[in-house]
């Protein structure tokens, strides 16, 4: 089995897909519907972060693919 990418991983993968996509933290938020706290939280990898709403975050950027036989993480491999 894989190993699983760290909280810190994903928040930066995060933030940086957001801003390459041209999104404000308050932007994504919304889209995802979600409140902007949680995109703050996420990207700073703090908080108690329910896993549904950060998964929401992720397929919305396009790192999470839920047409997968099993829910993974795209592109969170350590570089």
């Amino acid at each position: 089995m894989a190993e699983l990418p760290s909280l810190a991983d994903i928040a930066k993968r995060v933030r940086e897909r957001r801003t390459a996509e041209g999104l404000s933290q308050k932007e994504l938020a919304e889209l995802v519907g979600v409140h902007h706290a949680t995109i703050v939280a996420l990207e700073k990898g703090e908080g108690n972060l329910r896993l549904v709403n950060a998964w929401r975050v992720l397929e919305a950027l396009g790192l999470a693919d839920p047409s997968a036989g099993r829910q993974e993480i795209r592109n969170l491999e350590k570089s």
